[in-house]
Order: C-alpha cells, then structure tokens, then sequence
C-alpha cells in the first residue's frame, strides 16, 4: 500500500507541474491573447496586420475581437471582405447591440452584459481614432467647427470605457477594471477623448481657436511645427495634392508623474517627434486620470495615465499607422518643392522617437501578455 501510495502521490505532483497548482492564474508566454478593438475600420486592421508582420507587436498566439455597433455611420462590409479576401482567421467580429439614450451611459444599461462579456474573456483593449464627440455627452452646446458624425459609436465607446475605469458622473458604479487593475486599455486620438469624457471630463472643441485664439489658417500654418497639430490646415493650402501633404510630426514632453511614457522614453529628457492628427483636446481631466504627457509649450495635454489603474494610457497622437513601419507611401510638406519622404524614414531618421513608438507597443503587448 505504501508502494500504491507514493506512485499515486508521485503522479499527483507530476499533473500539478504539468498543468498548475488548483486556483492558479499565472500566465504563460504560450497562452493565446486575445486584444479587443473597437470601430474595425480596413485601415485599424491593417495597423495590427502589420504591427504583428514587422514584430512590433510580438504577440504570436493572438485573436483580434474587432467590435462595433451596427447603427454606427461606418461601412464593415468592407473590413468584412477584406479579413475574409486575406483569410484572417485569428480576426473575428463582435456586433453591440440595442440602443441607449444619452441620459443612461454612465450607468447600469442595455449594454453591460455585453460590454463585460467581452472585458471578462480578453486582455486587452484599443479604442481608435476617429471623429468629433457629440458635445452633449459631456455636457456642452455643439460648436461652430465640431464635427461629430457618428454619434452611436461615440455614445457606446464612451460607455465603454466608463464601465472600465468609472467617471465623476456615478461615483457609486464600480467599474470593471476593480476586478483586474492591470488589464491593458489604450485609448488613441479619439480614443484618448473618449476616455476622458468617460471619466468625467470635457473637451477643447478646437484648439486653434479655442487655445491659441487663431482666426485664420495662415495663423496656424504661421506658427512652428510644435503648435500645428493636425494636417488639415497644410491641406487646405494645396487642395488637389492633399493625399501627398506629409501628416503632423511635433515633438511632446513627457511629464516627472508619467509612469508608462516615462518608463517607454527612458526618463523625461528625450523629445520625441510624434504623428497628430486632431483639432480637439483634453479640457477638464476626467475622474482619477492625470496628465502623462503635453505639448512642447504646455497648453495641449498629450497624453493621459490613471492613478488606479496601472495600464491605462491615452495617447493624443497616433503610434499605429502601419505607414510608420512600413515605409510604402511618399508624402511632402511642399508639394511644389518637396523633399519627399515616408513616414518610417522620418522616424527613422531620429532613432530616440523611432524608439519610443516601438517601445511603447512593447509596453502593451507586455501587458497583454502578463
């Protein structure tokens, strides 16, 4: 019987080393991931696409969940086609459903479940860029020059994410990420805005003239590049050469408070050039977030972190485009005189900022993986 008992104890300790110790939660670097992306548009797909060829995401066992409503203003058939035409098998959709009035996004609402389906069975999560907010989600009159053109996505997206980190607006709701306060959220341009809506806050509903008090696009176009935070105003100088007009490189401050950006920059003395493509910004700071990151003469806030939650970050400008790692496309700042360039050379061409993008997407598939 002792002979029985040591071979059925032996085997007992083999499974348990194979397989894990009962309650277990330690993850392995073979475990699959699975990263949520909200609005799937062919571009965003394309970014992940190419993030993951390159390595810049280096993620080998991963599912896309690409989510969306079916009322936003927004053609999937498109992104649909395209992942079918490629065979993508490790991307799949996710289709919210139902409607919500604006008066119930901050709450309890016909969306939970879903929303917590979908938080409970990933690791992470990306909220891209896109257009305008509606003004009244956070409260205020729709300005001159706002331009918000798909109101279900922002209405569900800010939803979201208030259900993930909490906001001013219901301080007794407990948001999900109590239950794991290192699951990964990255909120890009719009993303980032989001987020901050979400949390409670406002927005600069344009900032040439809102921050800078500029009236004209000879204004903006006057100033140094560190100022200029969108393309468009190049554009409009040069309307039938406006696929060619190089997007918005500026150079950012990352803040003494930061944690993410300052561990991804190596301190706060490196400058790196990013790429902005936005006209509107953080105003008043949502619930239990803080600034990580501004513009060069401090009056844009860049970038944002959270104070709970260890893997929160906004991010005001665009470290996806796969235009960055994968130098295709030529653009110019002068299509009369160029130089001509890609957007991978101009970050290759200041090997801190090249850096600092690749190490920021190191970050987060690092958190995606822990």
């Amino acid at each position: 019987m002792k002979i029985i008992s040591k071979i059925l104890l032996l085997f007992l300790i083999g499974i348990m080393a194979v397989y894990g110790f009962p309650g277990s939660v330690e993850k392995t670097e073979n475990k699959s991931v699975n990263l949520v992306m909200c609005r799937p548009a062919v571009s965003q797909i394309k970014n992940i696409v190419a993030m993951r060829e390159t390595g810049i995401v280096d993620i080998k066992d991963m599912k896309l969940l690409c989510v969306y409503h079916r009322n936003e203003l927004t053609d999937y058939k498109k992104s649909f086609d395209f992942v079918a035409k490629k065979n993508l098998r490790w991307v799949e959709f996710i289709e919210i459903r139902g409607n919500v009035s604006g008066n119930d996004l901050f709450k309890k609402n016909l969306w939970s479940s879903q929303f917590y389906t979908i938080f409970n069975e990933s690791d992470g999560i990306i909220f891209t860029g896109g257009m305008d907010i509606p003004p009244v989600i956070y409260g205020e009159k729709n300005r001159l020059l706002t331009v918000a053109t798909s109101p279900v996505r922002s209405m569900y997206e800010v939803s979201f994410l208030f259900h993930l980190i909490g906001g001013f607006q219901n301080k007794t709701f407990k948001p999900f990420l109590e239950k794991d306060k290192e699951y990964p959220v990255l909120g890009i341009c719009l993303g980032a805005q989001s987020m901050n809506v979400a949390a409670g806050g406002t927005l600069y509903q344009d900032i040439p003239s809102e921050i800078y008090k500029f009236r004209s696009v000879d204004e903006v176009l006057a100033q140094d590049e560190d100022k200029i935070h969108s393309s468009v105003y190049k554009k409009l100088m040069f309307p039938g050469s406006k696929d060619m007009i190089a997007p918005a490189f500026h150079r950012i401050k990352i803040r003494n408070r930061s944690v993410i950006l300052k561990n991804i920059n190596g301190g706060v003395n490196n400058i790196p050039y990013i790429l902005s493509s936005h006209h509107q910004a953080v105003e008043k700071r949502g619930k239990d977030l803080f600034v990580a990151a501004g513009s060069m003469d401090g009056k844009v806030i860049e970038a944002l972190e959270h104070k709970k939650f260890t893997n929160v970050l906004g991010v005001q400008f665009h470290p996806e485009p796969h235009l960055l790692y994968k130098g295709i496309q030529f653009f110019t700042g002068d299509p009369e005189n160029g130089p001509y360039f890609t957007l991978k050379s101009f970050l290759m061409n200041d090997p801190s900022s090249l850096k600092f993008h690749k190490r920021l997407w190191e970050w987060f598939a690092g958190a995606l993986k822990r």
